[in-house]
């Protein structure tokens, strides 16, 4: 069984760059057609195999695109192509991105963005990278979350993140550095006092 599909994109770039992505994460056999900027890709496979296929090629496609208003980046696409120190929650990646001005959020398995896609990964990578360093502190799950994007987002480092939210109310500095809100509550208060300090 097959399915064919077709994209046109804006320039040779954008096409250069949803096919670095086919080669990267399609695991079905597939044919490519180049025509200037139209692509005709015709997957072959199992029929099961081929829906999932299909819709992360859409997905591929959207990525590739530049000017987009919203992106929707799979999990497993950024997942594949970032190199994390360590794991990090992907609602920690759309905080960060939100605090730093790109609405974001994690809907079902991807991540719905205003952000260009090398945004997305330099901002995981970032945050992998503060997440391995707080493992120094002692710290529950909830507030590293909270921490670390508020870090990430102002530039500062975990202490002194730490020292300034557990001053604005969002943390208890204690043995334990901990949330002193549900952590909905304390994400949106991180928000607004970004907001607070954006000029």
């Amino acid at each position: 069984m097959y399915i064919g599909l077709s994209f046109k994109f804006h320039d040779r770039g954008e096409v250069e760059k949803f096919l670095a992505f086919l080669e990267r994460h399609l695991d079905v056999e597939y044919l490519v057609d180049v025509r200037l900027t139209h692509v005709y890709v015709q997957l072959q496979g199992d029929e099961k195999k081929l829906e999932e296929a299909a819709a992360l090629v859409k997905s591929l496609a959207g990525l590739a695109r530049r000017g987009r208003e919203r992106r929707r980046v799979p999990l497993l696409v950024l997942f594949r192509d970032v190199e994390l120190a360590r794991p990090i929650p992907p609602d920690v990646i759309a905080d960060a991105l939100t605090l730093r001005g790109y609405p974001s959020a994690v809907k079902g398995s991807a991540l719905e963005t205003t952000a260009e896609y090398e945004e997305v990964l330099k901002t995981a990578e970032a945050l992998s990278k503060m997440y391995l360093e707080a493992e120094g502190l002692r710290i529950t799950p909830h507030a590293k979350r909270v921490v670390v994007a508020y870090a990430y987002a102002t530039g500062k480092g975990l202490e002194e993140a730490v020292e300034e939210l557990a001053k604005a109310g969002v943390l208890n500095r204690g043995e334990l550095i901990s949330l002193r809100k549900p952590l909905e509550e304390a994400r949106e208060a991180i928000l607004k006092i970004v907001e607070k300090k954006a000029p």
